[in-house]
């Protein structure tokens, strides 16, 4: 530690650690101002970076939506596994499996330009087979 950060009171400095742990974590990032609560109760949330999009107060938003931080979710418990994506003209679907100990949560997540980042929990009929199949051992 420098000189500097030893003059800086250790609740801070735990904080900034914490910050940095969670932004090195595995999670994943989402354009959008906030998550459902559904959401929140199995990730933790944060803002991963700034702000951007349209902030003029007149505009009314009908082609794009307005401007947001980027938040990063990361579980809770479990480990958080990419499966795949898959783009359809300028939407892409990236999908998600959560492991944890009580089961397996699947997640779609959909970028569409100039709008908020949808995220949706999924059967896991809704994940293509395709990206599944890529984790088989052979059986």
């Amino acid at each position: 530690m420098s000189n500097q950060t030893t003059n800086l009171p250790q609740d801070f400095i735990e904080r900034v650690r914490e910050a940095v742990q969670r932004l090195q974590s595995e999670g994943i990032i989402l354009w959008r101002p906030y998550v459902d609560d559904d959401i929140a109760k199995i990730f933790d949330i944060s803002i991963a970076d700034h702000s951007i999009g349209c902030n003029n107060e007149s505009c009314n938003h009908n082609s794009h939506d307005p401007a947001s931080p980027f938040l990063k979710i990361t579980p809770k418990e479990g480990k958080l596994l990419f499966l795949g994506e898959l783009e359809y003209g300028e939407i892409k679907r990236v999908y998600y499996a959560l492991l944890r100990q009580s089961g397996t949560l699947y997640y779609e997540v959909v970028e569409e330009p100039f709008y908020h980042t949808k995220i949706f929990p999924v059967q896991p009929s809704a994940v293509p087979d395709f990206l599944l199949a890529r984790f088989s051992n052979g059986e």
